[in-house]
C-alpha cells in the first residue's frame, strides 16, 4: 500500500483511452493548486518547440458540466 500523499502542485497524468475519437486528450489526470483538485487534459503537438497544449479546469461532476461553487447558485 502506497503513503504517498499529494502536495500543492502535484500534477497526475495518465494515457487516456481516446476509443476511436481523435479529439480526445492523449493525456488526462488531475493537478492539485491551492488545495483544490483540478482536471488536467493534454493533447500531444508536434509543431516545432511546442510539444503539449493543454487545460486545466474544474472535476468534471457527471452531469455534463464542470462543478461549480454554491456560491454560483443564483439562488
Amino acid at each position: 500500500m502506497s503513503t504517498y500523499e499529494e502536495k500543492d502542485g502535484d500534477i497526475s497524468l495518465f494515457t487516456n483511452d481516446k476509443e476511436g475519437n481523435e479529439n480526445r486528450p492523449d493525456l488526462t489526470g488531475y493537478a492539485l493548486i491551492d488545495g483544490t483538485k483540478m482536471r488536467v487534459s493534454l493533447w500531444t503537438k508536434d509543431s516545432g518547440k511546442l510539444k503539449f497544449s493543454g487545460r486545466v479546469e474544474p472535476p468534471y461532476n457527471g452531469s455534463g458540466e464542470s462543478r461549480k461553487s454554491a456560491s454560483s447558485v443564483p439562488f
